[in-house]
């Protein structure tokens, strides 16, 4: 999907023309007019002067756990899908099996044997007790597994998902018994290991992009290590508008992607130059922020724009309209040449679009899924495909003219 700009975004600090939730000023739909809001420069965070968590995948992690506390950042059970009743026959089991061990050590070292030796390799449920059941899973089966079995046992430890070097796609575990960390792979153990979490050189076969862990928790907000990137996962509180922090435990936080429901009373969100990463698809964003109605981002970033309170991505000398928020009722788009196919499509929220002037063409379904989306305002001149706009308002019109006042940017 390729949207040529028939204008840059300005550099400095904007003010500029926005719709808000009001629908009575669209009273008169032949002049729309549009309050506007500003942008101070320093709503956005401050540059501290920290840098990027440095190294490898693996390495920044290592980096992460030196401080962290390890009862603390594992006292959930992440993304394990079991019951109360399933994980007490399965620590019932452990109990049994780590009888006559003195140290944490040696009982992590009982249930990684264990898993290793007994889950046979093949396609199944990898839900951990479904794997403890019918002794098969695949890598994420394994490692769901033993993560339960060493919660039970009260072994710090959390699951890890990223690429084993040589096989692809896999899942393994990190735990901490007596103090310190090792990363344990029970499906591949001729691998080698577990290593200890500093011996690098040892594992460096395995490219961790995620895991259950908590490395921080500071401003209100959690931190975890989420697409390969320190990210923010959680905010715990907020007013109408958030600013996400520039860095966290002396270190930048590069990503924001919100692994539970952002605090319903916040309305606008501002990421400065730091953030690289949204989250793989936005899915943090899309499932996690219902009341959401403005993103802007610091003109200095590298990675994405804002305009008008949606999200592009940059593409070269092109932005590309990745995300709208999910409470945003007016949408203004940015000067394109062509709005292709699927460039606004299912959201619910939408109830105004304004095509930005300058734009030649709406391709077939260039909007789609928009249910609640009544009017358009189109420039005059603008070719618009039959099913340029599918599945909308039942009441839905386009409404033609000049409308060289929306949208307003300048300096």
């Amino acid at each position: 999907m390729k949207k040529t700009l028939l204008m840059t975004m300005v550099a400095a600090a904007l003010t500029f023309t926005a719709c808000n939730d009001d629908s009575s000023q669209f009273v008169n739909p032949e002049n729309p007019q549009t309050p506007g809001f500003e942008i101070s420069r320093a709503t956005f965070p401050e540059d501290d002067g920290s840098s990027e968590v440095p190294g490898e995948p693996h390495e920044k992690v290592a980096r992460l756990l030196q401080n962290v506390n390890a009862v603390e950042a594992t006292d959930t059970l992440g993304r394990a899908n079991i019951t109360p009743q399933q994980y007490a026959e399965i620590k019932a089991f452990a109990d049994e099996l780590v009888k006559g061990t003195t140290t944490q050590y040696e009982a992590f070292i009982k249930c990684y044997e264990w898993v290793s030796q007994n889950v046979k390799y093949e396609m199944s449920d990898n839900d951990p007790y479904a794997v403890f059941i019918n002794r098969k899973g695949v890598c994420q089966g394994y490692a769901n597994l033993l993560f339960i079995m060493l919660h039970s046992q009260g072994i710090p430890a959390c699951v890890v998902n990223g690429f084993h070097s040589t096989i692809g796609g896999h899942a393994w575990n990190y735990a901490c018994p007596d103090g310190k960390w090792y990363v344990a792979d029970p499906t591949n153990p001729w691998d080698g290991g577990p290593w200890g979490y500093r011996a690098l050189g040892s594992y460096r076969h395995l490219i961790v992009m995620s895991l259950d862990i908590v490395f921080y928790r500071e401003q209100g907000c959690w931190f975890d290590f989420n697409g390969g990137n320190f990210n923010l996962c959680r905010v715990l509180d907020g007013e109408s508008s958030f600013t996400v922090p520039f860095s966290a435990a002396g270190y930048q936080v590069s990503s924001f992607n919100p692994t539970v429901p952002l605090p319903s009373s916040i309305k606008e969100i501002y990421i400065g130059k730091n953030i690289k990463s949204l989250g793989e698809s936005l899915v943090g964003l899309s499932v996690n922020a219902p009341d959401l109605e403005y993103v802007h981002i610091d003109p200095a970033n590298t990675t994405f724009a804002s305009y008008m309170g949606a999200v592009y991505r940059r593409n070269g000398d092109e932005l590309d309209l990745i995300y709208i928020p999910a409470a945003m009722k007016c949408l203004e788009l940015m000067p394109m040449e062509t709005i292709y196919k699927n460039t606004v499509y299912f959201h619910d929220g939408i109830e105004v679009l304004i095509v930005a002037p300058g734009t030649k063409k709406i391709e077939n379904w260039g909007i789609e899924r928009c249910p609640n989306l009544k009017i358009a305002y189109v420039p005059e001149g603008v070719e618009i495909a039959k099913d340029a706009f599918a599945d909308v308002h039942p009441d839905f019109q386009i409404i033609r003219g000049d409308f060289t006042n929306i949208p307003q940017v300048r300096e």
